[in-house]
Order: C-alpha cells, then structure tokens, then sequence
C-alpha cells in the first residue's frame, strides 16, 4: 500500500499512531533527515515487529513499495516520492503560527522563519555557553541541530548549565541535551556527537551544516574548529567568557579574519572558567549573542559581527566593539 505525504499529515492530526521506518543507508540518513517525524532505523534484511501501522521510507518511494510486496507485510505502507517528497512536503506545510510574533518583525516574514526551518547549525560544546545558545535556536525554530560534547553532567556545572539538573550528574552532556532539547521542539532534528571535536573527527561531523557555534573553553578546541570552518567555509561564531567579561564575533565568514589571526596564541593559565571563574547569567548573555548572530547569518542581515569584537563588561553593562 502507498500513503501520501498529505495522508501521513491528515494522520498526524487526527493523532493516529503509527510508525516510520526508515531503510535509507546510514549516510544517507545523516547527511538528508527525515524532518519532522520520529523514526526509526531499519535494514531490508532485518525489518523489525510493529504492531501498529507502519510507514517505509527510503529514498524516492521505489524500493519500500517492492519490500512491503517481496515480504507480504501487512498493515505497511510506502511513503510516495520517498523521503525527498515528504521533506520538500514538510518544509511548504509547516505550521509556523507559535513563531507568529518574531514573523512580524520587519524583513522576518514567512520566508525569514522559512529559513530558520532549513538551517543546520552545530554547536560545539554543551557549557554554559552552548546550553543557552541550544535553548534559543530551538526555540526559534531551527531546524537541524548537531551537538558536539565528550562531558559528562558535574555538579559544579548547574550553576550556569540550565539544561541539566542533579539528577543529570555523571550521564552524557549531549544526550540529556537532546532529550530535553527536544521536549521544547518536537519536530526539530536532533544529531548528537558523544565526543571531543579534533580537525579529522570536526571534518565528517561539520560538513552539511551551515554554521558552527564555538561554545568550547579551551584554546586548543577553539583551533581545531576554526581550521576545519576554514577547510568547510563555514561561519565560525566565537563566543568566550573571563571573570566578568564575554566576547563574541563571527571569524570566516564575508572576508573577516580567522580565530587563530586574531587570537594566535593563549594564555593558558586563564584560558577556561575553571581557572578564571564565571557567572551564569554572564554565560547566558553571551551564549544568546551567539544565537543571535546564527539567526542574522541565517536570515542574511548585513549588520553581524565578522569583522568585529564585541566585549561585553557585566559589571558596567558597557558595550565595546573592536574592529579586527
């Protein structure tokens, strides 16, 4: 049996259970997701047992309609055109209305949060930095977000960390992350990373998104990322923090410099908060800006930081731009 994109929404509606299943090679997966419906992995060779209604996806439609007559499987349909048609499907007909109030801002509109829907954004590091930029981009809307962190939960994170909690203590930064990140966006794909970014490693995790968040605190991460936004030409946005003071800037992007031109050596006995200290609400300011600055680029405004160093003081609530 087929079933239309039209018909798999009419279902979602009427909230008909139902399972999607998705044969598509691994790479494949990763590289062009199903947007918008939970689904699971399976091989041709190894379908799994559903109870309920299940829907077959592959590529264009074609190999799914021959499984579910090869294997007589019954209550199974074929998703018609594939995952290509049912992505192009989502992204006409998604709802945007709980976004209506940052669509009526000027030059926003449809389009603007249209846009937001198809990006992919990657943030390196679930800190105090990555935690809130995480929160803000899911709730805006974005599409497809890419985690990257080796840490697990510590206690003395919860002051500036407010994805977790104690009882996150000692689990995987990135995996409580997309369970509670995916509570505030159902439908926003959610790749995870359990691991340290490095310049090989940082190559094949990076290379289908469109913007990458640098919420590391150490310079040696910071170096890495910056080669590999070079190697990808994609926009890096930086963002640090040192006792009462946060940077932010974009390094990459329309001709600005490199991190490593600007920042070409550290000083490592101050290089992360560990040894500097810092604030939670000065992490969340600055983990914002950065959020701020990956919707801008996003949505094409002229007015973004490459170029530029902002230097935030908390304690004066003055603003300074520094031209690179």
């Amino acid at each position: 049996m087929i079933v239309t994109p039209n018909k798999i929404q009419s279902w979602i509606d009427k909230k008909k259970e139902f399972t999607v299943i998705d044969i598509r090679p691994a790479n494949i997966q990763n590289n062009n997701p199903i947007l918008g419906l939970k689904y699971i992995s399976a091989d041709e060779n190894s379908i799994p047992n559903i109870k309920n209604d299940s829907i077959f996806v592959c590529q264009y439609g074609l190999v799914t309609e021959g499984l579910i007559i090869e294997k007589k499987l019954l209550n199974s349909y074929s998703l018609l055109g594939g995952s290509d048609a049912w992505n192009e499907f989502y992204k006409k007909n998604a709802d945007l209305s709980h976004y209506s109030r940052q669509m009526i801002l000027p030059d926003f509109g449809i389009e603007g949060q249209k846009k937001i829907l198809n990006s992919s954004i990657a943030i390196i590091g679930m800190g105090g930095l990555g935690c809130p930029a995480a929160q803000s981009l899911i709730i805006s809307g974005i599409g497809r977000l890419v985690i990257v962190d080796g840490d697990k939960v510590e206690l003395s994170n919860l002051h500036r960390q407010p994805l977790f909690n104690k009882d996150d203590v000692g689990l995987s930064k990135v995996e409580i992350s997309k369970s509670k990140l995916n509570d505030l966006n159902k439908t926003a794909i959610i790749d995870t990373y359990n691991c340290y970014i490095t310049q090989s490693n940082g190559l094949e995790i990076l290379k289908n998104v469109d913007i990458i968040i640098d919420a590391t605190d150490n310079f040696q991460s910071r170096i890495n990322i910056d080669k590999v936004s070079k190697l990808l030409k994609i926009p890096m946005i930086y963002g640090g923090l040192y006792k009462y003071e946060g940077h932010v800037s974009i390094f990459n992007y329309k001709d600005g410099p490199s991190y490593n031109e600007v920042f070409p050596y550290s000083n490592k006995d101050i290089d992360s908060c560990d040894n500097s200290g810092t604030m939670g609400v000065i992490s969340s300011i600055i983990g914002n800006f950065q959020a701020l600055e990956a919707i801008k680029v996003v949505l094409g405004i002229d007015d973004h930081l490459s170029g530029k160093l902002l230097i935030y003081d908390a304690i004066t609530h003055d603003i300074n731009k520094i031209e690179l």
